[in-house]
């Protein structure tokens, strides 16, 4: 399988020490996760290849202690850490590829609910 993103993409989001080769091993459990939580994407898929970087970045964060940040986002900046900052990034990309379907319920809490319920 190929990856969302490459070594040269998480670079850009963090300075680590470790190798390519350990990054690529973490590129492939992060498309992993990505393939489970979303099903198969696009390759060419910009912001599937900012998730992949990003959730292999906060990997490698976890991992490499004197890793940081670099790019848009600064180590110091604001009351969140670079790895929040992420993580709601991430959240946000998710949130556009998630289907959501709403069930019509049957059982109503309150009559008040189930009288505006079948209005519709």
């Amino acid at each position: 399988m190929m990856s969302y993103c490459t070594p040269a993409d998480v670079r850009r989001v963090i300075n680590t020490t470790l190798a390519d080769g350990d990054i690529t091993e973490l590129i492939s459990e992060t498309d992993a996760w990505i393939e489970k939580k979303l099903g198969t994407q696009s390759l060419s898929d910009k912001l599937i290849r900012r998730l992949s970087a990003l959730k292999t970045a906060i990997i490698i964060r976890s991992r490499d202690p004197q890793s940081f940040a670099i790019g848009e986002y600064s180590e110091t900046a604001g009351t969140f850490t670079v790895q929040q900052v992420w993580k709601q990034e991430i959240d946000e990309i998710l949130k556009l590829y998630t289907k959501i379907s709403f069930i019509k319920s049957t059982g109503y809490a309150t009559d008040e609910i189930k009288n505006t319920w079948d209005e519709d």
